[in-house]
């Protein structure tokens, strides 16, 4: 009994004396975002390190959400698919800014370039298919009486060299029509 009692009292000694470990966190546990910002450009190239000449590993398409998880000067850490890389903080925008950019209003990345008027007086009426990458694929006139066919060509040549920022609709880019109209 003698035996047992000593055993028990010797267990009890070890088990008080022996300090618990506590967990540490593991390098594969998600890390939290410090903050939410959404892709303000048409593609947004993820690198594996903060700089230029490092592999892409990843892109973001226009107003997709990123997790950032930390800051770096210029660069920011965003989450990815497998882990994270580095994007310029420059190319992100805030909620305000994407949620006004989401509405169903064709805005213009790249504007036409204005044509000088050769002396023709009316408007210019172009149509523009615009794929949905925001490119302008096809322009056609569908009004011109200023009576110059080639105001009206050079107008049209501006027009699809314009580029739009992709449309978003229901979630997804969205081809549309663009009606542009030039006053002389």
């Amino acid at each position: 009994m003698k035996t047992k009692l000593a055993i028990l009292v010797l267990l009890l000694l070890v088990a008080c004396g022996t300090k618990r470990q506590v967990p540490i966190a593991s390098a594969d546990a998600p890390r939290m975002a410090i903050e939410i910002k959404y892709v303000g450009v048409p593609q947004m190239n993820v690198f594996a390190q903060p700089n230029d000449v490092a592999p892409v590993i990843a892109t973001y398409a226009y107003t997709e959400t990123v997790s950032i998880l930390a800051r770096q000067g210029d660069w920011v850490e965003v989450r990815t698919v497998d882990g994270s890389g580095w994007a310029h903080a420059k190319e992100l925008i805030g909620t305000n800014e994407a949620s006004a950019l989401k509405g169903e209003t064709p805005r213009f990345m790249v504007a036409p370039i204005g044509i000088p008027n050769n002396g023709g007086r009316g408007e210019i009426g172009l149509e523009a298919k615009v794929n949905s990458d925001g490119v302008v694929c096809e322009v056609a006139t569908v009004k011109n009486p200023t009576g110059s066919e080639p105001l009206a060509i050079a107008n049209a040549e501006s027009l699809r060299n314009a580029r739009f920022y992709p449309l978003i609709q229901k979630g997804q880019h969205a081809a549309f029509t663009y009606q542009h109209h030039v006053y002389y």
